[in-house]
């Protein structure tokens, strides 16, 4: 393209020029540079938790404890993991997302540290793993709304999957290294140590390299922003055009080393930069409570969060049985854990690219018409099946001693199905809620996490009560209602796209 060809573009809007504005000023290497930093970080959290899984048994002894004892250790941490996403969502869509990370992993590098140095005290493990939980909370919460910020609609769901990778990579890798840190003996306390380590270079690498991102602060990081003299363009809506997210921009930010540090303020004050990205109210209980009383945030939320407390069972008790029943190692426990994990990853990478497929799909044949949102509902339905499925065949599988082979097969389908839903799920829900994403998210999360918790503090005896076949086929029918739930939604969501 020449140089005249690079001077401003316009479009006519209601007859008058207005330039077009793109989505983010960000070049492709600079948003590559931020999503392998974001991926990084969410890979961290549940990285903390995954890491320890392996270990029950083993700490199970260190601790001369039961059980039910130690595997509260896990619940401890999901309850925690579910609140803490509420604490950061408070402050992320308004206060910056760049401050947060800081403040979060740097708590998180601190309770590692004393958690590889603490004494064998049952009491003293459980109070940090509710610091370590806290600071790795927000992880998921600040990384979608960082991808919501650099990322337009139409390739949302990609995006949302590229992210997802990290948390989703958590549990495949955490168990094998786990497993190679206690191959030679009991060094458990070097699962907190290499946590510590990993921490540290991702707080190292926010702090040097990720800028903000948070719209009502830094707009698309044009650097013209800084400027009082902006252009001066209609108060219209025009980013909300689809062409707009395509367009490139000839104004490129340099990249911004060690910036942003600290709070705020936004770029500028001009009432175009206002109008283009509006301050969303301060985030209070009040505002959680508004989003719990959407229906849509709300049965989106609790639909995942169901599927998500049949992994968190599966999860627990999988280390526990491979131990019990066929006398795995520690190191081939945590190998048993990469199917489960690859599968996450291939759900949501599929999942988030044919969500996108169907949304350009759906506008080709409709070009006149607004994208219904609840479109992307429709893949949650054979997630929900193929997550039910897996669900009931790993029960029964355990309880009759299958081969380890089929074992692995149904771990892996429910583990798809879940990630499949998830990554729709928050795809629909940064979509819906654009200038609330992160404290959306943080809800969902606490629904998910909630119901993690729950399951992983029972689930033990539960079988020990009920059977292993029947407990898991009861949490797999329980999707039943996940399934009714979402279909609602997208025979509904006409008459709220009508209303939005």
């Amino acid at each position: 393209m020449s140089s005249s060809e690079e001077t401003k573009e316009k479009i006519e809007v209601q007859n008058e020029q207005v330039e077009i504005v793109p989505y983010t000023c960000f070049t492709r290497g600079q948003i590559f540079l931020i999503f392998a930093i974001v991926i990084y970080i969410g890979f961290l959290g549940p990285m903390s938790g995954n890491i320890y899984i392996p270990a029950l048994p083993l700490l199970q002894n260190e601790f001369k404890v039961n059980s039910t004892t130690i595997n509260a250790t896990v619940s401890v941490f999901m309850a925690v993991f579910s609140v803490g996403p509420l604490f950061w969502g408070l402050f992320a869509d308004f206060g910056g997302r760049k401050i947060l990370y800081i403040i979060s992993i740097s708590i998180m590098i601190a309770a590692n540290v004393i958690l590889a140095a603490v004494p064998s005290h049952i009491g003293a493990l459980f109070a940090m793993r509710v610091v370590q939980a806290f600071g790795s909370s927000s992880v998921i919460t600040l990384g979608a709304g960082t991808v919501t910020d650099i990322t337009p609609p139409k390739h949302r769901g990609k995006a949302i999957a590229y992210f997802m990778m990290g948390p989703n990579i958590g549990p495949v890798i955490a168990p094998i290294i786990a497993g190679l840190i206690l191959m030679k003996g009991d060094y458990w306390r070097w699962l907190f140590g290499f946590t510590a380590i990993m921490s540290g270079i991702g707080l190292f690498a926010i702090i040097i390299f990720l800028p903000e991102t948070l719209r009502c602060i830094v707009g698309n990081y044009d650097p013209r922003w800084r400027k009082t003299e902006y252009l001066a363009v209609t108060t219209e809506k025009v980013e909300d055009i689809e062409l707009v997210s395509e367009q490139p921009t000839t104004r490129r930010p340099s990249w911004p080393f060690f910036s942003d540090i600290g709070l705020q303020k936004p770029r500028s004050t001009s009432d175009e930069f206002k109008t283009r990205y509006p301050k969303p109210p301060k985030t209070g209980l009040k505002t959680y409570w508004q989003l719990i009383k959407c229906p849509p945030v709300l049965i989106a939320s609790v639909s995942t969060s169901l599927l998500f407390t049949n992994y968190y069972a599966f999860s627990v008790s999988f280390a526990h049985y491979l131990a019990r029943d066929y006398h795995l190692s520690p190191l081939k426990i945590g190998a048993c854990y990469v199917c489960p994990g690859i599968s996450m990853l291939v759900g949501s990478q599929v999942g988030g690219h044919l969500s996108d497929y169907l949304r350009s799909r759906w506008l080709k044949r409709h070009e006149a018409e607004t994208f219904p949102l609840e479109y992307r509902l429709v893949l949650h339905i054979f997630g929900i099946l193929m997550n039910t499925a897996g669900c009931i065949g790993f029960g029964f599988s355990i309880s009759f001693h299958y081969h380890l082979a089929l074992i692995l097969m149904f771990s892996g389908l429910m583990a798809f199905g879940m990630t499949w839903c998830s990554n729709t799920t928050m795809t629909y829900l940064t979509e819906l809620m654009t200038n609330k994403a992160a404290a959306t998210i943080a809800l969902s999360s606490f629904f998910r996490n909630v119901g993690a918790a729950i399951s992983s503090a029972i689930i033990i005896t539960l079988c020990d009560q009920m059977g292993v076949g029947w407990c898991f086929m009861g949490l797999g029918l329980v999707n039943i209602m996940s399934l009714v739930l979402i279909i609602y939604l997208i025979c509904t969501g006409k008459g709220r796209q009508r209303k939005r």
